[in-house]
């Protein structure tokens, strides 16, 4: 199935309506097409402030808080580099029980830190696109444009429940002639109602940091998932939440 729309809240609301009015709780498999442009949905604050206080219900991380763990855009301001500055942040933040199993933006800028390999991918893209002064030329090869989340090392694991990591691979796809950036990510399960929002949002969020870098603009996201779930959304809630959105 594929869902389109001009906003993170016009496709999520969408993809909504389609569990509502088939009377399912997930769809195998999706692909969520969201167009990224300056325009912002009718309803996008209310409808966030809605959903942010029904995972407050449930116990689940905010949106922002979701949105920051694929991108911190908090810590993209200032001197140092959002490398940098999460470097610092890390050391703490590894320690909290939620990060037991990993965190997508360390995965993108330390991969492989557990057996002494750890690669910045991000960087090492930015690198690859641009080229280094005085070294490697620019190198606009799409499959060298490719950051990968998952570690077989690490995540094939017996556990009946992991919950890290959902989000496979991103991949960053520029259009040279018209110089702009679209973004692929790649999801093995996402939770409509729990998560995906904030998924959008931060892959959004990083694929504006790395066009930025690239001298390029973020024009869209394509979310490939294979299972979307509604999560832990009611149907009454859902519907509820249908009936005054759409």
């Amino acid at each position: 199935m594929i869902i389109e729309g001009n906003s993170v809240a016009e496709c999520w609301l969408k993809a909504l309506q389609v569990m509502v009015d088939e009377k399912v709780s997930e769809i195998s498999p999706v692909i969520m097409k969201i167009k990224v442009s300056d325009e912002e949905y009718v309803h996008k604050g209310e409808l966030e402030n809605d959903l942010n206080s029904f995972l407050e219900e449930i116990k689940q991380p905010l949106i922002e808080t979701t949105a920051g763990t694929i991108f911190p855009v908090s810590l993209s301001h200032g001197n140092s580099s959002v490398y940098e500055r999460f470097g610092k942040v890390w050391k703490y933040a590894k320690k909290e029980s939620k990060n037991r199993n990993g965190h997508y933006f360390r995965r993108l800028t330390s991969y492989g830190e557990s057996y002494g390999e750890s690669v910045n991918q991000l960087k090492h893209i930015i690198d690859t696109y641009n080229g280094i002064p005085g070294g490697r030329n620019p190198v606009h090869r799409r499959s060298a444009l490719i950051a990968t989340i998952f570690d077989p090392t690490l995540d094939h694991s017996a556990q009946p429940q992991r919950g890290f990591p959902c989000l496979q691979q991103v991949c960053f796809i520029p259009n040279n002639s018209s110089g702009t950036l679209s973004v692929n990510a790649i999801y093995a399960v996402q939770y409509l109602s729990d998560r995906a929002y904030g998924n959008y949002i931060g892959l959004i969020r990083l694929g504006q940091f790395m066009a930025k870098q690239m001298g390029l603009k973020m024009v869209g996201l394509n979310c490939i998932v294979s299972v979307l779930g509604i999560g832990g959304m009611k149907k009454s809630q859902a519907s509820k939440i249908v009936g005054k959105y759409l």
